[in-house]
């Protein structure tokens, strides 16, 4: 019974943050969209944005200092 407990949490918990990663997945592409040389790639369990000179823009353009920020 136990063992049973512990799987459906972990399944719960796996759902939740699959729905977590797609949501900030989806957030990062709709403000990356606007940007030139920016790339967004998601799966399971991460979200990964990326470009030449990103962190330098990030300094320099407010329309990247979203990147990283806590929401």
């Amino acid at each position: 019974m136990r063992a049973r407990l512990l799987a459906r949490g972990e399944a719960a918990g796996a759902r939740a943050v699959a729905a977590a990663v797609a949501r900030i997945g989806d957030a990062a592409r709709e403000g990356a969209a606007g940007l030139r040389g920016v790339g967004v790639e998601s799966d399971e369990s991460s979200v990964t944005i990326s470009g030449r000179g990103l962190w330098r823009r990030r300094i320099e353009d407010a329309r990247v200092r979203w990147l990283g920020a806590e929401r």
